[in-house]
């Protein structure tokens, strides 16, 4: 039932009795869930680790950064009936995704290894030794089906969904810098979590802007050296958050996969 409600509102020198009709009232709370299940609202939220956006027109590629860490994930070496995968758990070095969207959709994902944190979209990349993963550094998604309000969630779910799947042997995996396989790398793993940042990797002999340009389909030079874009290039931006230190945090407990998980 409408309401009448008075109040005097003072403007300036001006006094004014005002009447009003409430013809409803709700908790703003209600309003905003209301909002949301109409019209879903995009919160424009970065992807987590983002070091670099580079957007042309409607595409785009985000660049991760993921600092060194021991995971735990599961490698299904054989392909063979009833057989079963192992876990290990590795210690990574740098950890460098570049996602690729475009009009709003994820098209791709690369990854990449770096024994040194991000300084310069000029920065090179080296093989990434993971599973699924070509020797361009493209990922095989499989079916890989993600959800999230914003592109940023939607990000952040397929980084998780790719440390969380059961690897195979689909792609031709990049050599590691050591024989014995993934059981050598998780005994090295045990004795050193940091292990995986004296190695050394084969370059790929590309940068994070040539990778990031073949995302958007654009050429270098089109791509703006960490934000600063050219007056002559309206059409591309790059975003670059603020970056983390450069000094690795203290090493976390593994993800992918229970901590206390056996492994070999």
């Amino acid at each position: 039932m409408p309401q009448l409600r008075t109040y005097l509102r003072i403007e300036g020198e001006l006094v004014s009795h005002v009447t009003e009709k409430v013809d409803r009232e709700v908790e703003l709370s209600a309003l905003l869930d209301e909002v949301v299940r109409n019209q879903p609202i995009s919160t424009g939220r970065l992807p987590a680790n983002t070091r670099f956006l580079v957007r042309l027109g409607e595409r785009e590629a985000y660049v991760l950064e993921q600092p060194p860490m021991r995971r735990v994930i599961e490698f299904h070496a054989s392909q063979r009936s009833g057989s079963e995968p192992n876990q290990y758990r590795l210690a990574l070095p740098f950890v460098v995704f570049v996602v690729g969207v475009e009009a709003g959709q994820i098209t791709s994902l690369a990854n990449f290894f770096r024994t040194s944190p991000i300084h310069s979209i000029d920065d090179q990349l080296n093989h990434s030794c993971l599973p699924n993963t070509s020797d361009d550094g493209v990922v095989c998604l499989g079916s890989v089906r993600v959800s999230g309000r914003s592109i940023g969630e939607r990000i952040d779910a397929l980084i998780g969904a790719f440390w969380a799947s059961r690897f195979n042997q689909d792609l031709h995996r990049h050599s590691l810098p050591f024989s014995g396989g993934f059981r050598s790398w998780a005994s090295r793993s045990r004795s050193d979590p940091l292990a995986a940042l004296s190695l050394q990797y084969d370059p790929t002999w590309r940068t994070i802007r040539q990778v990031a340009a073949y995302m958007v389909g654009a050429r270098e030079t089109d791509i703006p050296d960490s934000g600063v874009a050219e007056p002559d290039i309206s059409e591309t931006d790059v975003v670059t958050p603020i970056p983390e230190p450069d000094v690795p945090a203290p090493v976390p407990e593994a993800e992918g996969g229970d901590a206390d998980a056996s492994a070999a």
